[in-house]
């Protein structure tokens, strides 16, 4: 079955299965969704990696537990069973760390012609943000 997986602001449709109320998904869907890898040594990322002891209830049948890995690696989990979506969050380390250095998240919102706007498509530049609601 198709299950969605939400990680980093990405949306991404993966192979996997609901199982006990947990979803499964390949350690190579995984690794496509965001960017973990399972190794020997446990589930890496760049130079980081969280070792097999931590990861406990993570892998299942040599698939990963999307809620289990999510625990592992610290980040917070929303999981709906009955449509086969996960959400991960950010850790709350990397965003105290944003916040600390006073960096915003990366966005994309539509301008008043509804043209699409990324924070991004002004990197280098000073900026001024602006928020503002009716209620």
């Amino acid at each position: 079955m198709t299950v969605t997986l939400v990680v980093d602001g990405f949306t991404r449709e993966v192979e996997g299965e609901v199982r006990d109320g947990s979803v499964l998904v390949s350690a190579p869907a995984w690794h496509t969704a965001t960017g973990w890898q399972l190794k020997p040594e446990g589930l890496c990322r760049g130079d980081v990696c969280v070792p097999r002891s931590v990861l406990g209830d993570a892998l299942v049948d040599g698939m990963v537990d999307v809620v289990g890995a999510g625990l592992a690696l610290r980040r917070p989990v929303a999981f709906e069973p009955a449509a086969a979506i996960a959400v991960l969050a950010d850790a709350p380390e990397d965003l105290a760390a944003a916040i600390a250095e006073g960096t915003a998240p990366a966005f994309t919102l539509p301008d008043l012609d509804g043209k699409p706007v990324s924070l991004a498509d002004f990197a280098g530049k000073k900026k001024l943000l602006f928020a503002w609601s009716s209620w």
